[in-house]
């Protein structure tokens, strides 16, 4: 068997709806949030057989992942390459509140992302390299079976577009919803395959 990557995004926070800049605030999930993640545990141990389990260190991740290494004994390997893009002072602002802010940077970021950051943040340039090495480093230990990354909608944007090879300006145009799955096939030739995107076919089970 190859080996699959499951890149899994934390279930609700506050901050999601309407959206903020939460970055590395440790937010707790909201009782939504434990739902869709109990949910998408059950519904990923069904499915897969997984052999091991990374996630942010921030709690929203750490507590998602848990619904699934709990039952299955495996312990939620924390990586801080995984951890949410660094927004500098936008942290906690909404797009108006950013834009208002620092009008010239907001703009900037907004028509390319990958080099133009945030003030005192990250590019998403940096973002990719940080995330990619980590990717890497999993995919050097672990050579099949399936491996959970249960991560933030921004890091998961940002390693669907280097699956498929497409520039970091395309960032906004990726959706990744609560608890959303997504599995990427590592080929024998090093590629990728994306198999499922955004998937929250699971929460239909905690409506």
């Amino acid at each position: 068997m190859s080996l699959e990557l499951l890149l899994i995004r934390h279930g609700e926070v506050p901050g999601i709806d309407p959206p903020r800049f939460r970055g590395r605030q440790d937010l707790a999930l909201t009782d939504l949030g434990k739902v869709q993640a109990h949910a998408m545990g059950e519904w990923v141990r069904d499915r897969f057989n997984v052999s091991a389990i990374y996630a942010s260190p921030l709690s929203r991740c750490i507590d998602t992942a848990r619904a699934i290494g709990a039952p299955l004994a495996l312990k939620v390997q924390a990586s801080m390459d995984l951890t949410d893009a660094d927004y500098g002072r936008w942290t906690g602002l909404t797009d108006p509140e950013a834009a208002a802010r620092d009008p010239e940077p907001f703009r900037a970021w907004k028509h390319d992302p990958g080099i133009n950051p945030p003030p005192d943040g990250e590019t998403l340039r940096q973002v990719e390299v940080r995330v990619v090495g980590a990717l890497h480093a999993i995919q050097r230990h672990h050579a099949s079976g399936s491996v959970v990354l249960v991560t933030h909608d921004a890091i998961i944007r940002v390693l669907i577009l280097h699956v498929l090879q497409a520039p970091l300006t395309h960032y906004a145009s990726l959706r990744q919803d609560p608890t959303a799955v997504n599995r990427i096939e590592v080929r024998a030739d090093g590629g990728y395959r994306i198999a499922l995107l955004n998937s929250t076919a699971h929460l239909a089970r905690a409506a």
